[in-house]
């Protein structure tokens, strides 16, 4: 089963992802929290993050850089509804699968995701 992490402060966003992962059977974790995400090292067993970029404390973009950094990181994708280029430039530059803006299309996210964990990226 595909294992899927997401990180997004949004509640209220994160639960929404969360009732769609869990609805296309996907097997998931979540965090409102970079920080707790790299803590717990929730990410190890993951075939893919979800990452927001604008979080308190560390952001999407530097969680994909601690990760890349220290311990690989798996396949990335982001979603923000901060969509300006050089932000969507800066996380596909380093690495990131894929960038889709809030509010984002439940099956365009589905799509991203079977792709991208079948390791065909």
């Amino acid at each position: 089963m595909t294992k899927i992490v997401l990180v997004d402060d949004d509640d209220h966003v994160r639960e929404s992802l969360e009732n769609l992962l869990e609805s296309a059977g996907f097997e998931f974790r979540s965090y409102s929290t970079g920080e707790d995400l790299l803590r717990e090292e929730g990410w190890r067993e993951c075939h893919c993050l979800v990452l927001d970029v604008r979080m308190p404390g560390i952001t999407g973009l530097e969680v994909q850089s601690e990760l890349s950094e220290r311990h690989g990181v798996p396949p990335v994708i982001f979603l923000s509804a901060q969509t300006d280029p050089d932000t969507i430039d800066t996380a596909l530059a380093a690495g990131a699968s894929a960038f889709l803006s809030k509010p984002f299309d439940d099956d365009e996210l589905l799509a991203v995701l079977e792709h991208v964990s079948s390791g065909k990226d």
